[in-house]
């Protein structure tokens, strides 16, 4: 009896369930719908020459779930200019029915070959370039460069899933699945169109036959591809690449105050050329000794039929001197000492270390001797018993002894210190202020920085400078310190700040200028009230000798003493008794209201209080906390009014209130017709509204003349807070007050330098972007700096560019060959088309440029093949395309071969049809 089986457990594995092939295709199929890959979407007008390697490209990817490893799937397309409407329906109409974008392309031969030089910031994807296609979509695992496609299975499997999608979904654009290595560049795809498919396929030669080197063995090889059904001859386009010698050009680096060896005395080739400066900034400049330009020809003959050429081993056609068009490129590698600096400055953004824990506490110092003296002695002095005499001599110099620590000696500090200061050093100073260049140079409307070669801007570059090249972080404390200690030594002296935009602290100025303004604002308040305390000490000790005398003169005569009653009135009569104090001038012929005959005197008030952008900031946030209900924001704002009212008060002592408007205030003295049309005035709405703060606080108001009110503006105190501010920064703090006056101060060394090389013509569009973005960056309203890196890099890279057009400028044979008005209309060109200029075009001219071309080909006569580095060959051949009805179009056939060495690469895309004979 047999044996019973189960067939719950023989049939265990459900053929009915979708493989891993079909849920692929299906995913696939999903993302072609979605980026419309039909032959509607696929329209196009024809592609101006070289415009892929100009325009931008639009990158979109999707990633699928695939066995292991995902599969992730990218769309290319290039952003051309949109044409008409009228010429896109034109198009639909008189295009071929089998004829689609990509055989288009393909047969275009206005972008065959682009520059040999890939740019970083728009890098063209390597089918683009080898097939000139303007749209194609990639396959290829998300780790490329470790999960790679190795073998055929995976090529068969994605490639035919490719097709199958592409059949299924009607899509005309081309598909590719990227193979091998990454980094080798190969890809096998398909494009499909109506009874049409083009297979693309990438082989690779290490060592090619000979005579699948050249051009005659390349047509042997396409014929063998191609079907004998095409009647016409093929269409060849080929470009040959040589090398020149690389140029460079020594330009040593000049650090400011290093007398010292650096790595200039390093022996490298090349012409020595030294940057010429007119203005003194003290940043570095030159570029690295591995600075060089290298320097490529490139000549191509566009198209030309099979038949016309010869290329062998024995005999080519392909030489410069017939090349109809010819180009010149330039590949520079130039690395800035100056845009090192800065890099290695803007480091310190990160850097939270306090100031003290480089150079220790109490680095600041004091000139005065106030470490000698005993503090209870200060306590029981009297206050007039000593007076600081104003003293317009060098300062003392005996409380800076105590070294700061640091890797910079005494004599390298002490001559940084005479570049800021070169009042307070003048056996050393070399570099003193001009008081014209603060008026003259700087546009505070639009940078928010400091006056060029101001104290801001030496002190910045010299920060950035000695954290470069003197030691780093350890230099850049260092002299900061040493900073804030000569501050504190002329403040105690009572000293200016050399160096600084005079008046109140400008607030379209950057934070660190405002508040060395507002130091030098006190420094003037205190010389002024000392001045004036002085002058009445004077007068005070005259009338004390006039008094002395007339007693003398007066002894023994007596005089009846006042009745009693004398003098006592009502409390009305002797505020109207007040003797006028603190009158400045009269207003006018204006007079007091209620007392007609008195006229109305301007009073002598405080000096408005000067504020910096941080305190009016924090001003502004404690109103805002407080509400505008609260009594002391009201004290805040009117602090000054009250004084002023006072002051007002004391010159005019039967004023009212309205006549200290219409001194104050005009505009809320207002004019107004009454029935009879007779013209009077009164007070504004504002005020007179019930409980306005003008009247509560008139009423408040005493007649006190300002030599006996309070100060608005402490400025010994004020100093004080500007010189803690200072002493107390951390490195990053640092590092944000000075990173904006360094890079302007590096924009108007670079705009130097390009003028005494007369090329700033060249570079002013570049300069203006630099400024304009320094303006926004410097005027950023939010608490933490704006990253600066962009800006450098356009920085660094306008340093290539003028290394560039110097190494161009020789290679043109300037001056002895060429005028520099010539060099600088060909650089133009080299900066507007991307590295390249025109050498030779036979299409325009019989003998191209002239001066260019009669200097460069004669270098290649003697070693032409040495210095050939590349060949191009593309061989085209497209079938009627005028054909409307369908299976007469025989479709584009395509084969590139890039020659280089004995190394060959093999590009194709050859069509077959696909309809049923």
């Amino acid at each position: 009896m047999a044996e019973e089986i189960d067939d719950n457990d023989f049939y265990r594995e459900n053929f009915s369930a979708d493989s891993d092939w079909e849920v692929f295709n299906a995913q696939l199929g999903e993302i072609l719908q979605k980026w419309d890959v039909t032959a509607n979407g696929d329209v196009g007008r024809c592609l101006q020459p070289e415009e892929l390697f100009r325009c931008k490209w639009q990158v979109e990817s999707e990633t699928l779930d695939m066995l292991s490893n995902g599969i992730e799937v990218e769309h290319y397309q290039a952003q051309l200019e949109q044409e008409e409407d009228g010429i896109k329906e034109e198009l639909k109409e008189n295009i071929c029915l089998q004829r689609t974008q990509c055989h288009q392309d393909l047969m275009s031969s206005g972008n065959s070959f682009g520059p040999p030089i890939r740019s970083s910031s728009n890098e063209l994807h390597t089918l683009a370039r080898i097939y000139g296609l303007r749209r194609f979509i990639v396959l290829h695992p998300v780790k490329a460069s470790v999960n790679y496609m190795k073998s055929t299975a995976e090529f068969n499997f994605f490639l035919s899933a490719a097709a199958v999608v592409a059949a299924e979904v009607g899509s005309v654009v081309p598909i590719f699945v990227q193979i091998y290595d990454p980094k080798w560049n190969f890809f096998t795809g398909v494009s499909l169109a109506p009874a049409l498919r083009t297979n693309f396929r990438l082989i690779g030669l290490e060592k090619a036959p000979p005579e699948c080197r050249y051009l005659m063995g390349l047509l042997t090889l396409f014929r063998e591809k191609v079907p004998a059904s095409y009647p016409q001859s093929a269409k060849v386009s080929v470009c040959t690449t040589y090398a020149l010698d690389t140029m460079r050009i020594r330009m040593p680096m000049y650090v400011p105050f290093d007398h010292g060896l650096n790595s200039e005395d390093i022996v490298v080739a090349g012409e020595v050329l030294h940057v010429d400066v007119q203005h003194f900034y003290a940043l570095p400049h030159g570029y690295t000794p591995e600075s060089c330009t290298e320097i490529y020809l490139v000549y191509t003959w566009p198209e030309l039929s099979e038949h016309v050429a010869f290329d062998s081993e024995q005999r080519t056609d392909f030489i410069p001197s017939k090349a109809p068009l010819g180009k010149v490129y330039l590949s520079v590698e130039a690395s800035s000492y100056l845009s090192c600096c800065l890099r290695d400055y803007q480091a310190v953004a990160s850097v939270t270390r306090s100031l003290e824990s480089y150079v220790g506490r109490n680095f600041s110092g004091t000139s005065s001797g106030a470490e000698a003296i005993n503090p209870l002695d200060k306590l029981t002095e009297h206050k007039l018993s000593k007076r600081r005499e104003r003293s317009y001599q060098l300062p003392s110099q005996a409380g800076l002894k105590k070294r700061l620590p640091g890797p910079m000696t005494e004599s390298e500090l002490s001559e940084l210190l005479a570049y800021l200061f070169p009042d307070m050093h003048p056996d050393m100073a070399l570099f003193p202020y001009v008081k014209q260049n603060f008026k003259n140079k700087f546009d505070p409307m639009r940078i928010k920085s400091a006056v060029p070669d101001s104290l801001v801007c030496r002190l910045s570059c010299v920060l950035a400078t000695s954290h470069a090249h003197s030691g780093s972080l350890e230099g850049m404390a260092q002299l900061w310190a040493a900073f804030t200690r000569q501050l504190r030594l002329l403040w105690d002296n009572s000293l200016s700040v050399p160096g600084i935009a005079s008046g109140y602290p400008d607030t379209r100025t950057c934070l660190l200028h405002q508040k060395l303004q507002m130091l030098n604002v006190c420094v003037e308040r205190r010389v002024q009230r000392e001045a004036n305390s002085k002058r009445k000490q004077q007068q005070q000790q005259q009338q004390a000798l006039v008094i002395s005398d007339d007693e003398e003169e007066d002894e023994g005569e007596f005089f009846d003493c006042d009745e009693p009653n004398q003098g006592s009135g009502s409390p009305i009569k002797a505020v109207l008794s007040l003797k006028p104090e603190g009158r400045l001038r009269r207003l006018g012929d204006e007079r007091l209201l209620d007392e007609p005959e008195e006229y109305l005197y301007i009073p002598e008030t405080q000096e408005p209080v000067p504020k910096t952008e941080d305190q009016l900031q924090d001003d502004a946030e404690v109103m805002l906390k407080l509400g505008p209900g609260s009594g002391l924001t009201t004290q805040m704002m009117c602090t000054s009014l009250l004084s002023d009212m006072e002051a007002f008060k004391a010159a005019n002592p039967r004023s009212q209130m309205e006549d200290f408007i219409r001194w104050y205030s005009p505009k809320d003295w207002e004019e107004i017709k009454d029935e009879t049309g007779e013209i009077t005035h009164q007070l504004s709405v504002r005020m007179t509204t019930e409980g306005n703060t003008w009247q509560t606080v008139w009423q408040q108001a005493q007649p006190v003349p300002i030599a006996r009110q309070k100060r608005l503006f402490d400025d010994t105190n004020e100093a004080l807070k500007v010189l803690h501010f200072l002493e107390n920064r951390k490195m990053h703090e640092i590092y944000n007050l000075t990173i904006i006056p360094v890079l302007h101060s590096s924009i108007l060394k670079l705009i130097d330098i390009f003028s005494n090389a007369k090329v700033d013509d060249l570079f002013s569009p570049q300069i203006e972007q630099l400024l304009t973005d320094l303006c926004r960056l410097s005027r950023s309203h939010s608490d933490d700096l704006p990253p600066i890196a962009p800006l450098l890099d356009d920085l660094a890279e306008l340093e290539r560019r003028f290394y560039q057009f110097k190494c161009f400028e020789r290679l043109s044979g300037y001056p002895k060959k060429s005028s520099l008005e010539q060099v600088k209309l060909q650089f133009l060109e080299i900066l507007r088309n991307e590295n390249c200029c025109t050498i030779v075009n036979r299409r325009l001219t019989a003998a191209g440029d002239g001066t260019l071309y009669d200097i460069l080909i004669p270098k290649l006569e003697h070693d032409m093949n040495e210095r050939l580095i590349s060949k191009d060959y593309i061989i085209r051949l497209d079938g009627d395309s005028k054909s409307t009805e369908k299976g007469l179009y025989l479709g584009p056939q395509f084969m590139r071969a890039i020659v280089t060495g004995e190394k060959l690469r093999l590009c194709g895309a050859f069509t077959e049809s696909t309809a049923f004979v």
